[in-house]
This record gives C-alpha cells, sequence and structure tokens, in this order.
C-alpha cells in the first residue's frame, strides 16, 4: 500500500528529500494551479503564483502539526494559499481597482473556512489521484468491473456479458476495488484530516 500521506508531510520537512517533495509537488499542484486560475488569474501568473506556494510551504510546512481539533490539512493548505494569491494581488505594481476590491473583499478572518469550491476542488482531485493509483495497480477485468458498475452504473449482467465473466465476478471485483478505493481515500482524509 502507498506510504500514508501523513509520512509524506514527515518526509518533506527534511529539504533535502528530492523525492517526497517531487510526490507532494505532483499531488497538489494541479490542485493549487486549478484553484488560483479559477480566481481569475492567467495560466503564466499562476504558475507564479503556486511556485510563492510552494516556496511559502518549504519554510512553514516545518512547523506543521497535524490537529484535527484546530483544523484540517486540507483547510491550512487552503490558507496558505489563498494567503499567498492575496499577497500576490497586494503587491502587484499594476493592479487595478476591481483586483484590489476583490483581495480586500475574499481576505481571510480569523475562522474563517475554506469556501465550498475550494472543497469540491480538493475532493474531486483527491478522487482522481485515488483512482489512478488504484488503476495502475489493479487487474484490468477486475478494474473495469468496478468502473463499469460502480462509477457508469451499468448493469452487472451487461458487464459480465462484455467481459465474459459471471455477475458474481463483477460484483466482487467491483466491491473489492470499491473497498481499495475507500482505504486509498482514508489515506489522505485521515491522515491528513480531511472530512
Amino acid at each position: 500500500m502507498a506510504e500514508t500521506r501523513v509520512s509524506l508531510i514527515q518526509r518533506v520537512r527534511n529539504h533535502a528529500d528530492q523525492s517526497a517533495w517531487e510526490e507532494f509537488v505532483s499531488i497538489y499542484r494541479p490542485l493549487l494551479v486549478a484553484y488560483v486560475r479559477k480566481r481569475g488569474v492567467s495560466e503564466h501568473d499562476a504558475a507564479d503564483i503556486v511556485q510563492d506556494v510552494f516556496a511559502k510551504l518549504v519554510v512553514v510546512l516545518g512547523d506543521f502539526e497535524l490537529d484535527t481539533h484546530r483544523g484540517r490539512f486540507r483547510a491550512w493548505l487552503w490558507r496558505v494559499t489563498h494567503n499567498v494569491l492575496i499577497d500576490w494581488f497586494r503587491h502587484r505594481a499594476t493592479q487595478d481597482q476591481a483586483e484590489q476590491g476583490w483581495a480586500d473583499q475574499y481576505e481571510p478572518v480569523e475562522g474563517d473556512n475554506p469556501s465550498a469550491e475550494w472543497d469540491q476542488l480538493y475532493h474531486r482531485h483527491i478522487l482522481e489521484i485515488a483512482l489512478q493509483r488504484i488503476r495502475v495497480s489493479t487487474a484490468p477485468t477486475a478494474y473495469t468491473c468496478f468502473e463499469e458498475k460502480i462509477l457508469l452504473g451499468r448493469p452487472a449482467q451487461e458487464i459480465a456479458d462484455k467481459l465474459q465473466v459471471s455477475t458474481n465476478v463483477v460484483y466482487v471485483n467491483a466491491s473489492r476495488v470499491l473497498a481499495r478505493l475507500r482505504e486509498e481515500l482514508a489515506t489522505f482524509e485521515e491522515h491528513l484530516g480531511s472530512s
């Protein structure tokens, strides 16, 4: 099974652990870019902002302690990203009045929670990563049973006929892969304190 996300966070605290940083960046860069782009930032500027987020994370991850009573990793990552984004807007010399208004309007206050849009992007991104990991480590027939039955909602008999297996095989494979997906998601959700 894949290394837990908690241990990944512990590993990225070591700035010399290049493989940990590569894995961390590969997991979270697409999410951060998507979030920043949805804020109306150009692709080029989004790349700069996300780079600033990772530069900030290099510094602050050393002090990050998972405390589910104080918050969740998802919310903490959003706050770091959001603060970098607001700082970027504030420091742009050519920023027009609308952009300044946006930054002022959305400045987080103590107790702010991530937006529903952020939560949706986060969950979708984590699901995509989990599905990719399961797809490469699962027999094609088993994954097809899962994909067709669980993700696409096709009838078991139709899938069984297509794959030339029994409907019982379809149900068993779909159930096993779904259980693995739940485990993979739990790795992110529980270990990072996400809900």
